[in-house]
C-alpha cells in the first residue's frame, strides 16, 4: 500500500514554446554554456529561469493555448530586434563579400 508521493520522482513540465522564442533561448544557452557560465543549471532550470527574465523584460508573452495549457511566444518586440540583427548580420555578410 502507497502512503504518499514517491518524492524521489521528479515532477515536469512541457514547456509549449513558439518556435522564435525557442531558437532565441536554445541560442542564448548555447552562448552561456561555450561561457561555461550557466551557474550549474540543468537545462530544465535554465529554460525557466531564461523564460522567467524574457517576460520581465517584455520580450516573452506568458498566454493560454487553445487547450488551455501555458505556453509562451515572443513578443512584438523582440521580434523586432531579432528581425533586425538578421538584416544587420546579411548585410556585413554582403559587405565581407565585396
Amino acid at each position: 500500500m502507497r502512503s504518499g508521493p514517491n518524492l524521489s520522482t521528479k515532477i515536469t513540465m512541457k514547456f509549449h514554446i513558439d518556435q522564435t522564442l525557442r531558437n532565441h533561448i536554445h541560442e542564448t544557452h548555447s552562448d552561456t554554456r561555450l561561457r561555461r557560465n550557466s551557474g550549474g543549471l540543468d537545462p530544465h532550470a535554465f529554460l525557466g529561469k531564461t523564460l522567467a527574465t524574457l517576460e520581465a523584460s517584455g520580450d516573452a508573452m506568458r498566454y493560454l493555448d487553445r487547450k488551455g495549457r501555458i505556453a509562451w511566444r515572443a513578443t512584438r518586440q523582440l521580434r523586432s530586434t531579432l528581425a533586425d540583427l538578421q538584416a544587420d548580420a546579411e548585410t556585413d555578410s554582403d559587405e565581407e563579400a565585396i
